[in-house]
């Protein structure tokens, strides 16, 4: 599929019930009823039950001492069920993101990243590190129609950042220091599944299963794009 900076709008072609929709300052993915979530997002973050989720982009020199009540406000601003919302934040430009989709075995996924590789990082490697919370600049969004233990949703989250760190090597994204970098100090990412009675249930997700596969694949494909995207 194409980038958001063509429309405002896209209907899912797999996945007609996922409304996407780019605002003037953010991303609305919005389902008809709610999904089970896992992630790590300011407002609605950890495991819940979401109908809502919101890529925020908020200004370059944007600061705040309490981004989860931010957060908050914004939602409720947007008028969107707050108790229902999942809401991350980026300095990416939210124009630039990729969308990727697929439908697989016993699956239907939709991924969405959005990209800013200002401050990058490498994982393992010795720095200077803060106590507050920051805001997203990988952000990553996994729309899953099926079933999966919740097992499997982590483990769909870990391909997910495997992918995304073979992404920025591929890109040939590096720190100062000359290796490459793995992502960002602030990236973010939300796995959501339909968690469908009728599919059958996925117990692993990781890279040797089709849902695994797929997942790394539109992950790596759309890290890649909305990086280009950004830069381009």
């Amino acid at each position: 599929m194409q980038p958001f900076r063509i429309q405002n709008q896209i209907t899912s072609r797999i996945w007609p019930e996922l409304r996407m929709v780019k605002k003037e300052d953010h991303l609305l993915f919005q389902f008809p009823r709610r999904l089970a979530a896992f992630s790590s997002a300011v407002h609605g973050g950890g495991f819940q039950q979401v109908s809502h989720f919101v890529n925020w982009q908020v200004p370059l020199d944007y600061a705040s001492n309490d981004p989860i009540l931010l957060m908050k406000q914004k939602i409720t601003e947007w008028e969107y069920p707050l108790e229902q919302t999942a809401g991350l934040q980026t300095a990416a430009k939210i124009h630039c993101a990729s969308i990727q989709e697929e439908d697989g075995d016993e699956f239907r996924i939709v991924c969405c990243v959005t990209a800013g590789v200002g401050n990058r990082e490498r994982a393992g490697r010795k720095r200077k590190t803060y106590s507050a919370y920051q805001c997203g600049t990988i952000n990553t969004f996994l729309f899953i129609d099926g079933r999966l233990t919740e097992a499997a949703m982590i483990n769909g989250i870990i391909t997910a950042t495997e992918a995304k760190a073979a992404a920025m090597q591929d890109l040939q994204i590096k720190v100062e220091s000359g290796e490459f970098a793995t992502g960002t100090t602030t990236d973010s990412v939300v796995l959501a599944a339909s968690q469908a009675e009728h599919l059958p249930t996925h117990l692993f997700a990781g890279t040797a299963t089709t849902i695994g596969n797929t997942i790394g694949c539109l992950v790596y494909e759309a890290t890649c794009e909305a990086v280009r995207n950004q830069e381009g």
